[in-house]
């Protein structure tokens, strides 16, 4: 699966700019309001001068998040009567500045706790109203003002709590991310050791299967030679040189499994050229033509998909070595959407499959159905076809998602 970065921010604070560009629009606005009305209400430098100063009262909310506030109830309140006093200035000047409210509503909710909000909100709504009728329309009905007001804290109150709502929905799905990304470490982790016991598993079964019974033999043949010793020195002879010859096979097997545990392929170089240069070794040391093809266009992987391949070509090439009696062998990794596919092909003497099993455990011992095991742990499929004479075709396919 593709690993992606998530960002930390929450949705509204990713849109504060928003925010922030409908607070100065509305600040300009309400300043031509004035340029244009001069004439009707006058006073146009000191409206101009309060916009100015309200503007530079604002500054602090774009880049001080929502956590500098709300640590800071006192002097967060004592900032606000601040802003309000210059709002209410502007208020009296013109009773257009009340569309100013766009700018002081939003905050409140996006900044305090929506309790505190509310309440905050209510204040408002009741000394502007206020502000505005006595200071244009002395004169009118207060009833209706009354309910004017209430209809405007309503409706903020309303606002306000859809706010909330947003806000809490978009920290509960932070925490619900950050707890996913939790568990996906967690799983990780538990199945690097997974990882690692099966390939301990896996390591003891080699050396099980090839350098400890080297070495039993090795001393087989020693004691033998022992024995015959001084008295039969041709049969001595003989068992000293098949002692040499098992030691020799006994370290190149050692060779082979310490090039294998080389975790340094898979960094240094594409998967490709790992398998590639891993088959062309294989090659000058058997003496058997080994032919790499690489299809489709690469794309990166997660590392379990490319040591299992990878491992696969290892095992692939070792049964061949062991088993196939082969005088070359075909290797091709293929990049399809949705899927990578492994092929090994020789031209040995091929076996014929148990129909009952997927692997034959007679051809490859342990290391083949390691291979399968690896396989289906990724959700894939290893397919073995082969005829007596016909040579061995093994196809690895593995379902990916591609790393980004």
């Amino acid at each position: 699966m593709a690993d992606q970065v998530l960002d930390n921010n929450h949705v509204w604070e990713r849109w504060d700019w928003l925010w922030h560009g409908a607070a100065y629009g509305l600040l300009l606005l309400n300043s031509l309001l004035a340029v244009v009305n001069e004439a009707r209400y006058g006073s146009l430098a000191h409206l101009l001068l309060l916009s100015a100063l309200l503007a530079v009262w604002y500054a602090p909310f774009v880049p001080l998040p929502e956590s500098f506030w709300t640590a800071r109830l006192a002097w967060t309140a004592a900032y606000w009567l601040l802003g309000w006093a210059l709002w209410a200035g502007l208020i009296l000047l013109q009773p257009a500045s009340l569309l100013l409210a766009g700018l002081f509503y939003p905050l409140l909710f996006i900044r305090l706790p929506v309790r505190r909000a509310i309440v905050g909100g209510v204040l408002l709504t009741v000394a502007t109203m206020t502000l505005f009728t006595l200071g244009h329309y002395p004169d009118v009905h207060w009833p209706t003002i009354l309910l004017i007001a209430i209809l405007l804290m309503a409706s903020s109150t309303l606002v306000g709590l859809f706010i909330n709502a947003l806000i809490q929905q978009s920290q509960e799905r932070q925490r619900l991310v950050e707890a996913l990304q939790t568990a996906q470490a967690s799983l990780a982790e538990v199945e690097q050791e997974r990882g690692i016991l099966l390939e301990r598993q896996r390591l003891a079964r080699e050396i099980h299967d090839t350098l400890a019974q080297d070495f039993t033999s090795v001393i087989m043949h020693l004691t033998a030679a022992q024995l015959q010793l001084p008295h039969d020195l041709a049969s001595a002879q003989q068992a000293v040189t098949q002692a040499e010859t098992t030691a020799r096979d006994g370290l190149h097997e050692a060779r082979r499994l310490v090039w294998a545990l080389q975790p340094s392929q898979l960094t240094e170089v594409s998967l490709a050229e790992s398998i590639e240069r891993w088959a062309q070794q294989w090659s000058e040391e058997q003496g058997i033509t080994a032919v790499f093809t690489l299809t489709g266009d690469p794309y990166s992987l997660r590392p379990a998909w490319e040591t299992t391949l990878f491992r696969a070509a290892q095992e692939a090439l070792r049964n061949v070595e062991k088993h196939a009696q082969a005088s070359q062998v075909n290797l091709t990794l293929s990049y399809m959407p949705g899927q990578v596919v492994l092929d090994a092909a020789d031209d040995g003497r091929g076996f014929t499959p148990n129909d009952a099993a997927p692997v034959d455990p007679t051809v490859g011992g342990f290391g083949l159905r390691g291979m399968q095991e690896r396989v289906e742990r990724l959700g894939g499929t290893l397919t073995i076809e082969s005829e007596p004479g016909q040579g061995t075709a093994v196809a690895i396919a593995l379902p990916v998602i591609e790393e980004t």
